[in-house]
């Protein structure tokens, strides 16, 4: 494999590990997800990368090292839509997250999340990649749609 070797965490269907690839290049050497759906989506088109399986039982001293670190983890403690009970909800992933990301120390860390979680446990998550020493930037992404109502057509710009 050219390029950077990738790790996913809450891979899901695992878009955002496609759209780091066709930023960055590389692939993936393992993924992590327990939801019965997205597994067989990826196992379906990666049988031969292995699913680390629950993020919170994973001895990361014994996973392969890589150089970006993705995790698009639940959004659901932290959305607006939910009951915003951000870091005191059970479903809230990032101390496991920040664990694999000191165990393995990859170059760069790319996470996923809904916009409310800056107002909602980003200053714990911000807090802890400054203390594991990495620089802390974020962006958002706006949707878009065609100027003609009735168009499915949709876009995203990144800024």
């Amino acid at each position: 494999m050219n390029g950077p070797v990738i790790g996913s965490l809450c891979t899901g269907y695992g878009g955002l590990d496609l759209a780091v690839q066709s930023v960055f290049g590389g692939g993936p050497a393992w993924w992590s997800d327990v939801d019965p759906g997205p597994i067989r989506v990826i196992e379906h088109h990666h049988p031969e990368i292995p699913n680390l399986g629950d993020l919170k039982v994973i001895d990361w001293s014994s996973v392969r090292g890589v150089d970006i670190l993705t995790a698009g983890y639940p959004c659901q403690p932290f959305s607006n839509a939910g009951k915003r009970l951000g870091t005191e909800d059970p479903r809230h992933l990032w101390p496991w997250i920040a664990d694999a990301v000191g165990v393995l120390r990859p170059s760069l860390v790319i996470l996923e999340n809904v916009a409310a979680h800056l107002r909602r446990g980003f200053d714990i998550v911000s807090a802890d990649l400054a203390g594991l020493r990495y620089r802390v930037a974020w962006g958002g992404c706006i949707r878009c749609r065609s100027r003609r109502p009735s168009s499915p057509e949709t876009a995203l710009r990144c800024c």
